[in-house]
């Protein structure tokens, strides 16, 4: 009588599919629990901001501004030269979506030709995660500007709160600066410092050209670090998650 071998092909076939099925599905539930984190994080501190800019309101006088947002911004507009002028116009722009975008855009495009999958899905969640932060923020907390005449750019009727450079440009330089230390781990500090630097300068800018109180920028800058924080933490565990299962 012949023997049989064990597993027969039937069997090895069956335990095949059964091991794909439940690799596959690890991932799904993988990325579902990273998805589902991101959505909570994003909830956090969207209502967090909602609430500061509704507390802020108790201590706001009749044109949107404190004491102290009123104190820096009159000091500010006391001490205006043509060259700061320059360099605050400068300084703004290279906030703005107009430069943000191709430059996100291009290093996304790389990482994807690349195939760091991860670290793409990183710069795209701090840049796109932030602007659609403040603008969330900006739809529910209707803080005045500060008075129009003071103004040196025009920002059209958008709210002041929180400042939106503020917020994308500081998410955006440190989602840039982390990947890029990805690439080049010498100069993941310069980087960083970089990108801070040229944080500062731009929430700086939007106070001196008249279109933001104080407490506006530094808002933009809490979200969009708590957003980055939050946005790495996911992605190192996603990172590492997806790694132990294959």
């Amino acid at each position: 009588m012949a023997v049989r071998a064990w597993p027969t092909a039937a069997t090895r076939r069956r335990l095949d599919t059964f091991c794909r099925v439940g690799w596959l599905a690890r991932r799904t539930t993988t990325w579902a629990l990273v998805l589902a984190s991101v959505l909570v994080s994003f909830a956090v501190i969207l209502g967090f901001a909602i609430a500061t800019g509704e507390l802020l309101e108790l201590g706001e006088r009749p044109n949107g501004s404190t004491a102290f947002d009123s104190s820096i911004t009159d000091w500010m507009v006391a001490h205006r030269t043509s060259a700061l002028t320059t360099v605050a116009r400068v300084l703004s722009t290279i906030g703005s979506q107009a430069v943000l975008i191709p430059v996100a855009g291009v290093l996304f495009a790389a990482l994807l030709i690349r195939r760091r999958l991860v670290l793409a899905a990183l710069l795209l969640t701090a840049w796109g995660g932030a602007i659609l932060l403040y603008n969330l923020t900006k739809h529910f907390v209707h803080r005045p500007r500060p008075p129009a005449d003071i103004w040196l750019t025009n920002v059209g009727k958008a709210t002041s709160f929180p400042s939106g450079h503020a917020t994308q440009s500081l998410a955006t330089f440190l989602g840039l600066a982390l990947v890029s230390a990805a690439w080049l781990p010498r100069a993941r500090w310069p980087g960083k410092v970089l990108a801070l630097i040229l944080a500062v300068g731009v929430g700086w800018s939007r106070v001196y050209l008249g279109v933001h109180w104080t407490t506006d920028v530094v808002a933009g800058w809490l979200i969009a670090t708590a957003w980055v924080v939050a946005a790495v933490w996911l992605a190192v565990r996603a990172d590492s998650i997806s790694a132990s299962t294959g």
